[in-house]
């Protein structure tokens, strides 16, 4: 073999060998510089305490004194009910009508008798939740006694709820009509719209509730 031929092959070993030691090299900087990133996540992480909360937590503010909040809070939600069948008063947050620039709709209606709540079906532009629930403290799904029909969907799918839950109303979607039909022990209705005021697309048109007398 020619010296040429040996200075080559040298020269092409020696190559591949420092690309492969390069190779190697950067792995390991890879995975050490991986270990000390997980490490730092790690020691970064606070500790919790059974609730899932840092038992460390910043002291209790002194605060300011004034009044420049003032308009955040709504104190008037109690109504005149607009049946016999809820007992009164009821509660109600009126969205922008309580207050201005509120995004939310909803009420506590405390029904004691049976009563067909929506005779026809109708959807709203916005999500819309339901929350069916017993009366009686201290829990208010121990004491769930009633049975309500309600139809979903364009094809009327008949549900009868007696037990206490969450409905979900998507946006669009058909719903109702309603029926308490059955109240053992007081049942508590509560209703949350997505929208600044009650509003839907009902069988016989459009129709809105802005507001509602209220009571001291």
């Amino acid at each position: 073999m020619s010296s040429d031929k040996c200075n080559k092959h040298q020269t092409r070993r020696a190559f591949f060998s420092d690309v492969t030691a390069s190779g190697a090299l950067a792995a390991m900087a890879m995975a050490q510089l991986g270990s000390q990133t997980a490490a730092t996540a790690q020691e970064r992480k606070p500790p919790m305490n059974s609730l899932g909360v840092p038992p460390s937590i910043p002291p209790w503010p002194k605060g300011t004194t004034g009044n420049k909040y003032d308009h955040l809070f709504c104190t008037r939600m109690k109504e005149k009910p607009l049946t016999d069948t809820i007992l009164t008063p009821t509660i109600s947050f009126r969205g922008n009508s309580d207050l201005p620039g509120a995004g939310i709709n909803m009420g506590i209606r405390y029904y004691v008798k049976p009563y067909k709540m929506e005779l026809q079906s109708h959807h709203h532009d916005v999500d819309e939740y339901l929350f069916f629930l017993g009366g009686q403290l201290p829990d208010l799904t121990a004491n769930f006694d009633a049975e309500i029909e309600i139809f979903l969907g364009p094809e009327y799918e008949r549900h009868l709820i007696t037990k206490p839950c969450i409905l979900y109303i998507p946006r669009g979607f058909e719903h109702n009509p309603m029926d308490i039909k059955r109240v053992g022990k007081p049942l508590v209705f509560m209703p949350l719209l997505l929208s600044p005021y009650f509003n839907g697309f009902y069988q016989t048109g459009y129709m809105q509730f802005i507001g509602h007398e209220k009571i001291d």
